[in-house]
């Protein structure tokens, strides 16, 4: 009886520890799939219009969606193109580099 109990309590914790590192991945996000997700007419770049046209988990004011496009349109020719989306994900973690600290 203990036995069978250890038993499934390691199967459960196994079970548990598989579930979480699948959990990470999905995490993830994958640049090229949310690209073209947001390239809605399907010319290979975003447009301010199809960045703001898709629905975002919290919403965001249009103030800050734009800011956020130009963020990620280094060369402000009012597309995104893949690269520059690629870069602007890659980079997004990296919000505070790059600004002084109050002294």
């Amino acid at each position: 009886m203990k036995l069978t109990t250890l038993k499934l309590g390691v199967l459960a914790l196994g079970l548990f520890a598989f579930s979480q590192g699948n959990a990470q991945d999905r995490q993830k996000p994958d640049p090229e799939k949310m690209f073209t997700f947001l390239d809605t007419n399907k010319d290979g770049s975003i447009s301010l219009e199809e960045f703001k046209a898709r629905k975002r988990k919290n919403e965001v004011s249009d103030e800050m969606q734009e800011k956020r496009f130009a963020k990620i349109d280094t060369n402000a020719d009012g597309a995104v193109s893949l690269e520059e989306f690629k870069t602007g994900i890659a980079n997004r973690g990296n919000k505070g580099e790059g600004k002084k600290k109050p002294e």
